[in-house]
């Protein structure tokens, strides 16, 4: 090493790079993690289609459910082979089925829903058996290779047991402070 020219400047040092940068380049952070593959990407995804417990619905452009995984199933009754096939209507009540097909006809057309697509939407939904549940979703337009809109997605929640406890909540503290 040769001494620097003024005083002022920097002492300059070099050392042979560390075996262990060498063996795992991660180490320290020169490296950062590795990308998943497609195929993982694929193997994750469907896993998330099919296992999460809550509900994920893929409808057509028509608004025909074209896939319901085992959490649909469970939240709402009808079975993947009783589902598919079907209109979104089947887990919608009666008097929203015309604010739905607004809502769904509009991200049709626009590929855009009528709320921010972060919101989570609190609705209630029917199950098969005829019972009212409160759900929350997320939507989310589905496009082909080509850019082209071929459905919406969604992913939906059974929030009933939550909503009923803010309205026992609600309702304590109104009692409460009638008093």
């Amino acid at each position: 090493m040769t001494p620097p020219d003024d005083d002022d400047a920097p002492a300059q040092f070099a050392s042979p790079a560390c075996l262990m940068h060498e063996v795992d380049p991660a180490y320290m952070g020169n490296a950062g993690p590795a990308l998943p593959t497609p195929e993982t990407l694929a193997r994750l995804g469907g896993v998330l289609l099919r296992d999460i417990p809550d509900a994920v619905i893929f409808a057509d452009q028509g608004g025909a459910i074209a896939y319901w995984n085992a959490g649909a199933e469970r939240i709402f009754g009808f079975t993947a082979a009783e589902a598919v096939g079907q209109s979104l209507d089947i887990i919608i009540p009666d008097r929203l089925h015309a604010r739905h097909a607004a809502g769904f006809n509009r991200m049709m057309a626009t590929g855009q829903a009528t709320h921010p697509p972060e919101d989570i939407l609190s609705v209630p939904a029917m199950t098969k058996s005829g019972e009212t549940l409160s759900i929350q979703f997320t939507v989310a337009p589905v496009t082909d290779a080509n850019g082209a809109l071929t459905g919406v997605l969604a992913v939906l929640r059974d929030a009933t047991a939550t909503f009923a406890e803010l309205k026992r909540l609600r309702a304590a503290l109104k009692s409460r402070d009638a008093r």
